[in-house]
């Protein structure tokens, strides 16, 4: 019998053991902990009672196989991609003399079908259309670049980095796997109204979800569109992005609650769009619980980023999912990227070691036989 497979291991196999469990051992209790977090969304919750590739209700319609239009009123409307994994509604907001369209498609739509613009242009009456984008994400800004430029929130962090008039959304903003130049039509400054012709449109930077999130308030029709930064499907409010913070979460859900009135109608990004105020209230008191430290957490999977344990606090059907252990902005910074990188490389360094030490013995014994 070989003399390492049986009795007492020779002291350099007892050495890389030791070594070998003092560094697997943990890995393999995170691998087993990853094996059952809790996954209790998935990416059908998103529609609630509806099923996808169906419309929410009976005044949303489809218009061709990817795109379904409703009339909120006769010059608002919502247009809502059903097949989309995550559910997307954009808005299109008609003047007299011009249209803002808010948001720009999923980016999921079928080779050869029409862009957001081109379904646009049906309801604008050949008036000219400004693109402002809720944020950066992907699934927001996919037909952006079809659009004669878009109009951003003005913040120094986007002011900055805008060069010879083109913005440059990168896949850490996005998400995605692409660099998205986009032309400046102008910049906008928070609070600052929009005039449609006969219409004006008030445009609010409410970091939170995302450091650059807009909201749309149109005052006279007391209808707010909200992007991501709030809306009402089973998927979850997400705060675990790199913009995400929920210190400015909460603050910028109480001065929504403070611009609106319990009959202001809301309009959210994904799912069934309506909601009303109440669910502003619940997300803005849940959010208080969270940055006060009130708030117990679990641990759950999440199908928009599988693989990691995020933090879920639940009440009822409202779901706020974010970073593990820390807050997003320190969860996200150079700091902890340095150290998982180098915690990572540590890791990759002794396993070759341990390797390297396993196999010498045997190589030795082989080479004597």
């Amino acid at each position: 019998m070989h003399p390492i497979a049986c009795g007492k291991p020779p002291r350099i196999m007892r050495s890389v053991t030791m070594t070998g469990w003092t560094l697997v051992a943990p890995a393999m209790v995170c691998l087993s902990l990853a094996g059952c977090y809790e996954r209790i969304v998935e990416p059908a919750d998103v529609f609630g009672t509806v099923k996808q590739g169906a419309t929410y209700s009976p005044a949303s319609r489809m218009i061709d196989d990817w795109y379904a239009v409703e009339a909120i009123d006769t010059e608002t409307f919502a247009i809502n991609e059903p097949n989309s994994s995550q559910y997307n509604t954009s808005y299109l907001l008609v003047g007299e003399t011009r249209a803002l369209m808010f948001d720009a498609g999923s980016g999921e739509r079928p080779a050869g079908s029409r862009s957001m613009r081109e379904v646009a242009e049906r309801y604008t009456g050949n008036k000219p259309i400004s693109l402002i984008l809720s944020h950066f994400h992907y699934d927001h800004i996919a037909d952006a670049a079809a659009f004669d430029g878009v109009t951003l929130i003005d913040r120094l962090d986007i002011r900055a980095t805008i060069t010879d008039g083109i913005y440059t959304i990168g896949p850490v903003e996005s998400h995605g796997m692409e660099w998205r130049p986009l032309k400046v039509a102008q910049l906008i400054a928070d609070s600052e109204v929009l005039d449609l012709g006969g219409r004006t449109v008030a445009v609010f930077n409410l970091p939170g979800h995302t450091t650059e999130s807009v909201v749309l308030f149109d005052r006279y029709r007391n209808q707010v569109f909200t992007g991501d930064f709030v809306y009402r499907h089973l998927g979850g409010i997400i705060a675990f992005a790199s913009g995400s913070d929920l210190t400015a979460y909460k603050e910028n859900s109480t001065r929504l609650l403070h611009l609106t009135t319990a009959d202001t109608r809301f309009f959210g990004a994904h799912g069934i769009p309506r909601f009303d105020r109440d669910w502003l209230a619940l997300l803005d008191r849940e959010l208080d619980k969270i940055i006060t430290g009130a708030a117990t957490y679990r641990y759950a999977a999440h199908y928009l980023a599988p693989g990691i344990p995020w933090r879920v606090y639940q009440n009822g059907d409202l779901s706020i999912y974010t970073t593990p252990l820390v807050a997003p902005p320190l969860f996200w910074s150079k700091w902890v990227l340095l150290f998982v990188a180098t915690v990572s490389f540590l890791m990759l360094y002794f396993l070759l070691r341990i390797v390297r030490m396993a196999l010498v013995p045997v190589l030795v014994d082989r080479s004597g036989e």
